[in-house]
């Protein structure tokens, strides 16, 4: 039987270029054999503009990040860029420990959306694609989030919490790509990574 790893090889995974100081997105990109080249972190304001929407506001800054890094031009270069939305309102990335809890407060007990837009610049060509995923997070007790914000974790993460720790068992539902949440959603990057003819045939 094909193995995945083995369906995705390709002969030019040495101009697969990661976008991103993510630890989280490299884990994903190897878990799928898609380990890149070459790690370039981009220099970037990450800054929410005044009433931008979260749809808007990751697909801005991942093709700010697209934009920022120069590389060969035949590379794939990957960016991305995730947030959490609660009705209106949009939880960027924080290190402030009174946001955190004011997040997972908010957070509790209701449903939010992650938003993550990714873009591949190939050829000088950048291709955006946006998906989401609906999440509840279970009702927390004050003493599950003081242990969560002492647990760091949740440091320069969208919503204050990062999944794929010790905030996996706060969420009973959960509707769409889970590697969307960690922050890149592979089946949709691996396919835009197809139609650009990144693997070989």
């Amino acid at each position: 039987m094909t193995s995945l790893k083995d369906e995705l090889t390709t002969d030019t995974s040495k101009l697969l270029v990661l976008g991103s100081g993510s630890s989280a997105r490299k884990e994903l990109l190897d878990s799928a054999g898609l380990t890149p080249h070459k790690v370039e972190i981009p220099d970037v304001d990450e800054s929410l503009k005044p009433n931008e929407s979260p749809r808007h506001y990751v697909s801005r800054v991942a093709s700010l990040k697209a934009t920022a890094i120069a590389c060969d031009k035949r590379s794939y270069l990957i960016t991305a860029d995730t947030t959490v939305s609660i009705g209106k309102r949009v939880l960027i990335k924080t290190s402030d420990e009174i946001m955190a809890k004011q997040y997972l407060r908010l957070l509790s007990g209701r449903r939010h959306n992650v938003f993550t837009a990714f873009c591949i610049k190939h050829n000088d060509v950048i291709n955006l694609k946006l998906v989401k995923t609906v999440l509840k997070m279970r009702l927390l007790t004050e003493k599950e989030i003081g242990a969560y914000i002492e647990s760091r974790e949740w440091v320069g993460c969208a919503g204050a919490y990062s999944i794929q720790g010790k905030a996996k068992c706060f969420f009973p539902f959960i509707s769409g790509c889970y590697s969307n949440v960690v922050g890149l959603p592979l089946p949709s990057l691996i396919r835009v990574l197809r139609t650009m003819k990144f693997f070989k045939k």
